[in-house]
């Protein structure tokens, strides 16, 4: 965001609305959303009482190699049918036969098969330069005893950025294509370089908004509250991204569908590769990753406890104030009186069904596990001691919100 368009940077409840883009600003201050922390894609690489390292998850490898597969495969599967009805129609007004018309038209066809192979090229490049990112770029990493956060751009020294400066945003996205409207939800970091004024930007996609509130409100009690304030990681079976997840939500589907939607999920993925997704997104996660620079692991020792900075006071009255809207039933979006509808208070929270699909069972499941261990308690800058408990998104999220699994 420039200043000179909206002479500020901007804070905590600011909105924007652009054709077919909205955003809801929820940093600087880093206020409490009134959402439960969680991190539907296991985005926290490591995590200590000094600092948190963040990355993407294995959820979004294993989305961006199925929906790769599944273009190359829609353009193998678009010919087959295109050569099968020109062999069809040799049979029917020529009298050809049938297989060896089919197989001329489709293996030997050369044009189509230099564009199919530049395709798959193309394709095969961008997954090796995403690995190539994967292995060249730190995570960004959150240092709780400093109160600041460490961002290491593709070219230039680490920025370090007080955490109170720290830009976050969650943003919807209005997608019209010829078939149908859809919405893409993302979570949005930012960091302002000081030096020469210029902003760096980090999205992450997320399957609904309300899951990318979560996963900034597991960073924001991170940095306030320390490690003990975010919740146990699910098991694999519940990270997305995973073989087990994959078979987790292919019994689901089984158990909790009936046979039409469950036949359409299996053909879903089997036409975009089935489990091959599942194992690029593994062997990502396989890959050695990259290290910070001499500045950044020495900026990382541990601080004795008496050096550690505190939260603002301008933080803290803010967090007061924001919470006493929450025990009273508002909502972050209706305390800044923002159109933006991204969340829900806490006396809003829908009744959980029996039955649902893929990732509202394993929402729920999570929800369940986190819900059965004892909430440590917070230190004397606890800023997330509500008075009611927020509404676990993994619950009330409508199944509008969720694309299939």
């Amino acid at each position: 965001m420039a200043e000179d368009k909206y002479e500020r940077l901007p804070r905590a409840g600011d909105s924007e609305h652009q054709l077919g883009f909205e955003t809801l600003y929820l940093a600087p201050k880093p206020l409490p959303t009134g959402q439960v922390p969680f991190s539907a894609q296991q985005m926290h690489r490591e995590v200590n009482e000094g600092y948190l390292d963040f990355a993407m998850g294995g959820g979004t490898r294993e989305f961006a190699a199925r929906v790769t597969l599944g273009t190359l495969g829609l353009f193998l599967y678009f010919w087959l049918a295109m050569t099968a009805f020109m062999a069809w129609s040799d049979w029917y007004f020529w009298g050809k036969p049938f297989w060896p018309s089919w197989s001329e038209f489709f293996f030997l066809n050369w044009i189509w098969w230099l564009i199919f192979l530049f395709f798959t090229l193309m394709s095969v490049s961008i997954v090796a330069y995403a690995a190539y990112k994967e292995t060249r770029t730190p995570p960004i990493r959150f240092n709780r005893q400093r109160r600041e956060v460490c961002y290491v751009p593709a070219k230039g020294k680490p920025l370090f950025i007080p955490w109170e400066e720290v830009i976050a945003c969650v943003a919807v996205e209005q997608v019209i294509t010829q078939y149908s409207a859809t919405q893409q939800f993302s979570l949005r970091l930012g960091f302002h370089d000081t030096t020469n004024e210029q902003m760096h930007w980090v999205t992450h996609a997320h399957a609904s908004l309300m899951l990318a509130v979560s996963e900034w409100e597991a960073l924001r009690v991170y940095m306030e509250q320390g490690p003990t304030a975010l919740p146990p990681a699910p098991p694999r079976e519940h990270e997305e991204g995973t073989l087990e997840y994959f078979y987790f939500a292919r019994d689901t589907y089984k158990e909790c569908h009936g046979f039409i939607s469950y036949s359409g999920w299996w053909l879903l993925q089997l036409f975009t590769g089935w489990t091959i997704p599942c194992h690029i997104a593994e062997w990502f996660e396989r890959l050695p990753k990259a290290g910070f620079p001499k500045a950044v692991r020495e900026w990382s020792k541990t601080l004795p406890t008496e050096q550690w900075a505190k939260p603002s006071e301008e933080l803290l009255s803010q967090s007061a104030a924001i919470e006493a809207a929450f025990a009273t039933g508002l909502s972050f979006p209706e305390y800044f009186k923002s159109p933006l509808a991204a969340f829900q208070s806490p006396a809003d929270a829908a009744p959980v069904k029996t039955k649902g699909k893929g990732k509202r069972a394993r929402s729920r499941a999570a929800a369940e596990a986190r819900g059965q261990s004892e909430q440590p308690t917070s230190n004397k800058h606890d800023l997330n001691n509500n008075t009611k408990p927020p509404t676990d998104p993994l619950i009330s999220l409508s199944d509008s919100s969720f694309p299939n699994d």
